[in-house]
C-alpha cells in the first residue's frame, strides 16, 4: 500500500447527536414530573360524611376516588379502617334529579404530592350545571372520616403524560442513534474508498 489515509468523518461527528439525546432526557424528565406533580389539581376533595357543591359539564364522565393518604385544610387524613356502608349519591341542585352513579370501570390509581387514592365510582353528568356531591353511612352507625376526590380526566392525564414522556426519551435516543449509524456508515465507505486506493485506512 502507498502510504496512509485518515478516514472521514472523525467520530467527533457523533456528538452531533447528543443535544438529541439531552434534549429528549431532559423532555422526559419534565413531562414526567411535572405531569404527575399537578395530577390531582383538577379533583375537588370531600371529607365524608359529608357533601359539597361541583359545577360539572354535560357529557364529562367523573370518577370519585378514594384517598388512603390525604390532607384537607391541613389535616391529615389516613383511611386504615373499613369505610363499608358509605353510599354517595349526585343531585342536580336545582330541581333535586339523582344522577346514577356506579362502580368504576377503570382501575386508576395515583401516589403523588403526599396524596394517594384510587377509582371507586364514576358518574356522567347529563348538562351544564351545580350539583350536590354527598357521601354519609345512612341509618347505619357512624364510621371513620374519609376523603373523596371527583374529577374528570385523571386516567387520560397519566396515560398522556407517560406517552409524551416516553416518546421524548426513544425519540431522543432514536435521533441519537441515527446519527451514529450514519457516522459509521460513512466511516466505513470512506474506508473502503481508501483502500481502493491502495493506502491504509487509519481509524
Amino acid at each position: 500500500m502507498n502510504g496512509t489515509s485518515q478516514i472521514r468523518p472523525s467520530l467527533w461527528y457523533c456528538l452531533l447527536g447528543a443535544p438529541f439525546l439531552l434534549a429528549g432526557g431532559a423532555v422526559f424528565v419534565y413531562t414526567l414530573v411535572h405531569g404527575l406533580m399537578h395530577l390531582t389539581d383538577s379533583l375537588t376533595q370531600v371529607v365524608v360524611p359529608g357533601k359539597a357543591e361541583l359545577s360539572l359539564k354535560r357529557g364529562r364522565t367523573y370518577t370519585v376516588f378514594l384517598e388512603e393518604h390525604s390532607v384537607v385544610h391541613g389535616k391529615v387524613y389516613s383511611t386504615t379502617e373499613a369505610i363499608g356502608g358509605l353510599g354517595c349519591r349526585v343531585n342536580s341542585i336545582p330541581d333535586g334529579n339523582a344522577v346514577r352513579i356506579a362502580q368504576s370501570s377503570a382501575n386508576t390509581t395515583y401516589d403523588v404530592g403526599g396524596r394517594s387514592g384510587h377509582s371507586v365510582l364514576e358518574f356522567t353528568i347529563p348538562q351544564d350545571g351545580n350539583y350536590e356531591f354527598a357521601c354519609d353511612y345512612g341509618g347505619k352507625s357512624p364510621g371513620p372520616e374519609a376523603v373523596m376526590a371527583v374529577g374528570s380526566g385523571v386516567g387520560e392525564r397519566i396515560f398522556r403524560t407517560v406517552a409524551v414522556s416516553l416518546v421524548a426519551m426513544f425519540g431522543g435516543g432514536g435521533l441519537f442513534l441515527l446519527v451514529l449509524v450514519i457516522v459509521l456508515i460513512m466511516r466505513h465507505r470512506d474506508g473502503s474508498r481508501v483502500r481502493q486506493l491502495g493506502k491504509a485506512p487509519v481509524f
